[in-house]
Parts: C-alpha cells; structure tokens; sequence
C-alpha cells in the first residue's frame, strides 16, 4: 500500500498534516492576538517608568537640554514627546530637539482631557484610540511650557514592530510540526497497513481456492483481532470443504451401491439370465427395495438442503407427544421386526410439549431407524419419556448397538461424520440422518444429545420445551427417576 489520495495511509498522512497546519494556525492567532494586547497592558508601565525619569529630568540643572537628549532617545523607541502649556495643550519640541530627517511626529497626541490629568499634579498614564500616554507635571517651566511633559506611544507600531520577530518563528515551528506530523502518521501507517497488506495477500489466495492460506497475527488489538478472524475464517473454511468433500463422497457411495444392484438385476432380467418366475419375482422385489433405498437417499438430500436455505416451515403447538412417540415406535417396531429386532415402550401417560408434531415423527424416525439398524439380532431399541419439573418432557431412544466412542459424540450430528468413521467396520445410513435431526430439533427448540455407555448401547435423549398453555389434568408431572433410563442398555 503505497502513497495514494485514496489509501488509508495517503489518508492518515493528510489528516495528520491537516490538524498540525490547524494547531499551528490556531497557535498563531492566539499569539497575534497576544501581541496585540499585551503591549496595551504593559505599555502603561513602561511609560511610567519612562515619565519617571522626565520628572527628575525637568528638575534638575538646564532641563531643557537634557530633555532634548532624553527625546531623541525616546524617539528610538518609538516614544513621541510633547510639552504642555499651562492649559494642557501638547505642543512638539522645538526645532532643534527634533529628528533631523523626520518631518511627523512618531506617535500623535492623543485626544483626550490632558488638563485633568495635568491637574492632579503627579505622573498619570492611560491608553486611548490604540494610544498609550502619560503626562508629567513641571515644577517650573520647560522649554517655556508652563504645564508639563507629554509621553505618547502608539501601540500599534509596537505590536507590528514585533510582528517580523514572531512571524519566522510561527512559520519555522509550522513548518517543524507539519514535517514531524507527517513522518509520525507516515511511520503510523505503515504500522497499520503492513498487516492489512498481508491479509490482501492471504484473501486473494484464499480467492484463489488455497484455503492453508494464513496470516501471521501481531500489529495492534483490532488489527490482530481482524488477522485473527480471518485465520478462523480460512480454517472453517477449510473444514468446511474437507467435510464437504467427505459428504460428497458418501453420496456417491451411497448412490452408486443402489444403482449398481438395479443395474445389475436389471440386465440379469433383460438377457434371460433370470428365466424362472419366482427368482424373476425376487429380482424385482430387490429392484424395487433399492429404488425405496435411492428415494429416501435423495429425500434426505433435499432435506439437508432446504435446512441448510433455513426453508423448511415448523410449526410449534402445544402436543401431546406421548401419542407421537407411541405412533412412531409403533411404525418402527414393524421395520425392525425384519432385523429380529423388538421395540418397547416406557411412557408416562401423559406427556406435553410446544413442538412441531410432524417434525417430531421425523427425528423420532429417523433415530429408531437408526437405532435398529445398529441393535444385533435378537435385542431391542427402548422408546422412553417422562415429565420435568419445568413442564417439558425428556425423551430417549435407546439401543444395544456397540455404540459410539467417547472422542466421537461431540460430533455425532456432523454430516457424515459417522457414516466415514464407521462404514468399514458396522452397516451404516447415508451419514445424513443426524444431520437432520439436529437441525430440526434446533428449529424447534429441541435439546437433543448422544451418549454412549463403555460396554455398548447408544441412548439419543431429547429434552422438549414446555407448553405454553399449563396442562391441568391432576396428575403429578413429575415421574420417579427410574422410568426414564439414565445411561444406555446393556
């Protein structure tokens, strides 16, 4: 990121330059407005001093020379000096006492009551019109002026006689604060942009599907947090395709398996291979079990689609889910006789919660599938609840499967986590069913949980949020703990 208007580092160079110039012009102002008014506070005093020594001047022995000397060198310093007649009008010294190259006096009289001032017989000062003066009483005449000696400095000639003095010095500190602004946001910027540069670096090359991609993390707090975001980033990313790839794999083989069997009965049937009537029959009833197996395969595909968009509608309402878990063990208990396999029920009679009825039957189908599909021969799946204190229920689907290790439970709901974990060593799914479950219970606002005992079993517990309407039907809501199984079957 080099030097351009429009970066943040040609931006910060501009601003920082920006405020220097303003404090410096602000800075110069006040000093202007200093300059001004400080010599109308100091000058008074000044003046008297200057007057002071008048005063003793016109006493002493032939003032009116000393005067003259005394004149010329106020003159210097941009004092003018005019005597006063006895009715207090300044009159210039004569001729001689004057500069001989200047024509004008230095500083006018100012237009002011000089008699009272003359009048109080003592050195007076005082400013008018951006004129400093003070008047001097004379003991005797001066100069044949009976009333005394006039002091008069304009102020003005003072503040624009130290306006050169102070004009290079405001300049050169300008110039100073503008450079070293300049070199501290330069040095500050390069500070903050290094590391966004490399983040540019790491998005186009994350852009450019090297999802390794990452950035080392250091600069200030928000810079390291946004490095550090986008490292989470890149690596969810990351995960996400690896998983992505796993899932599409498992598709795949789950598609082809299908295929291939119907494939192959298929051209068994067609060349005249399967001639006899009956195995013709089974040849058909095996065709027709893959298509129900490759139908459900593209269901749940579709399903994990539209939850994945957030499309799929759930509506919650106050059930009675005792009745659906009977029906959907019921249906199950039918399935799993195939595999020798008995389901049983543990309820409470009556058992309440705000859920999605037919979303409900979804996951409990899919679990008792499931949960048949990994229970040996001759074992049973449990289907049991029981009400809580809150008003909810807690269910559970509990098998006699050789169950899921420990370091895998936490992942158990992972798309096709178990499917690539298992498949080589029991008979899996399509690796989508839990999946699905999870997301619809999460739509409903189901806590839904695996566990896994050390001897085998695998128990999926639900915890289903209470009614919003209070159930008044005079039975106790709370069952005794040992209806509900607290860890799975042996």
């Amino acid at each position: 990121m080099g030097w351009t208007g429009g970066s943040l580092r040609g931006r910060l160079v501009l601003a920082f330059v920006a405020v220097a110039v303003l404090a410096a012009v602000l800075i110069g102002v006040i000093t202007l407005s200093l300059i001004r008014l400080l010599p109308e506070r100091n000058l008074e005093q000044q003046l008297a001093d200057q007057a002071q020594a008048v005063g003793d001047t016109v006493v002493g022995p032939r003032p009116g020379r000393q005067l003259c000397a005394l004149a010329r060198v106020l003159r210097r310093g941009e004092t003018e000096v005019y005597l006063l007649d006895a009715d207090a009008t300044p009159r210039r010294l004569a001729g001689p006492c004057q500069a001989p190259n200047r024509r004008g006096p230095i500083a006018p009289a100012p237009d002011t009551d000089l008699a009272a001032a003359l009048a109080q017989g003592r050195v007076v000062t005082g400013t008018d019109d951006g004129l400093a003066w003070a008047v001097v009483p004379a003991e005797r005449p001066v100069l044949r002026a009976g009333g005394g000696v006039l002091l008069v400095h304009e102020v003005r000639r003072l503040g624009l006689s130290l306006l050169p003095v102070v004009a290079w010095r405001l300049l050169l500190a300008t110039a100073l604060a503008v450079a070293v602004a300049a070199l501290a946001a330069w040095l500050l910027a390069g500070r903050l942009t290094a590391p966004l540069g490399r983040l540019v670096t790491a998005a186009r090359r994350v852009g450019e599907g090297d999802l390794s991609t990452r950035v080392h993390v250091d600069g200030d707090g928000e810079v390291a947090e946004v490095a550090t975001a986008f490292n989470d980033m890149a690596a969810g990313l990351e995960r996400a395709q690896t998983e992505q790839r796993a899932f599409l794999a498992s598709v795949g083989h789950e598609l082809k398996t299908p295929l291939t069997t119907v494939q192959g009965y298929t051209e068994a049937m067609l060349d005249g291979t399967v001639d006899d009537p009956a195995e013709h029959r089974r040849s058909l009833l095996r065709v027709h079990a893959e298509t129900i197996r490759l139908a459900r395969l593209v269901q749940d595909l579709l399903d994990l689609a539209r939850l994945g968009r957030g499309q799929f509608a759930v509506s919650t309402v106050d059930a009675d889910v005792g009745a659906v878990l009977r029906a959907a063990a019921a249906a199950a208990a039918e399935r799993a006789a195939r595999r020798q396999v008995t389901v049983t029920t543990r309820l409470d009679d009556t058992l309440h919660a705000h859920v999605d009825p037919g979303r409900l039957r979804q996951v409990l189908d899919n679990l008792l599938d499931n949960a048949a599909r990994s229970s040996p021969t001759g074992r049973q799946v449990l289907v049991a609840a029981r009400p809580l204190d809150d008003g909810g229920v807690e269910a559970a689907i509990v098998d006699q499967g050789p169950g899921i290790a420990a370091d895998d439970l936490p992942n158990a709901f992972d798309r096709g986590y178990l499917w690539s974990r298992y498949r080589g060593t029991r008979e899996v799914g399509s690796g989508l069913g839990l999946a699905i479950v999870k997301a619809l219970c999460d739509a409903m606002g189901v806590v839904i949980r695996a566990e896994s005992g050390p001897g085998g079993g695998t128990a999926f517990r639900l915890t289903l949020p209470p009614p919003r309407t209070p159930q008044t039907n005079g039975r106790p809501r709370v069952g005794p703990p040992s209806e509900l199984p607290t860890r799975p079957l042996r």
